[in-house]
């Protein structure tokens, strides 16, 4: 009897309120209003959509080239997401010691693996990231993807993450690993 008033108490009756509302009152707290939720999964909507790009400078190269990381990263379990675009939603907003060393450590490992493609191109001396958001107000074109840094409109604001790493022939030696 008393686990039938806790459930009718517990969830029943948010849930209706939550229903009936159109969701959960703003009065609720945050965990509150995601237990209720119709997704559970998307219980605040996203201000902003981040992508992430890597870019390398090569020995006797002026300009920095964008990696396609979708060689590295095939498997996309996210959507069009990638275990890349997953890894830099965790460590590429942070400005701590940890998330810089993790992007240091994932930067010789993309320079030691760039490197021992095609060669061609010269050995990679440095990377860094770059940071921009997309327009939420422009309807994605077909089926979404990451836009290439060559064809975003001019003007559009782009951020540095942390800074740019230098790559030492010792760093793509080891291929990535301390």
């Amino acid at each position: 009897m008393v686990l039938a008033a806790v459930f009718v108490c517990g969830w029943l009756i948010p849930l209706t309120i939550s229903a009936y509302h159109g969701g959960a009152p703003e009065s609720w707290p945050m965990h509150a209003r995601d237990l209720y939720s119709v997704s559970c999964l998307f219980g605040t909507e996203s201000d902003r959509v981040s992508v992430f790009y890597v870019q390398v400078r090569r020995e006797h190269s002026r300009g920095w080239e964008t990696v396609e990381e979708s060689q590295y990263f095939e498997l996309e379990p996210f959507g069009h997401r990638n275990r890349f675009d997953r890894f830099m939603a965790r460590f590429g907003y942070m400005d701590s010691q940890s998330a810089e060393a993790a992007r240091a450590e994932f930067a010789r490992w993309i320079a030691a693996r760039e490197s021992e493609g095609d060669a061609s191109g010269g050995v990679v001396i440095a990377v860094r990231y770059l940071w921009l958001d997309v327009d939420l107000d422009g309807d994605p074109q077909g089926c979404w993807r990451k836009p290439d840094l060559a064809d975003l409109p001019p003007g559009t604001k782009r951020r540095r993450l942390g800074e740019v790493v230098p790559i030492s022939a010792e760093d793509r030696a080891r291929g990535g690993s301390r």
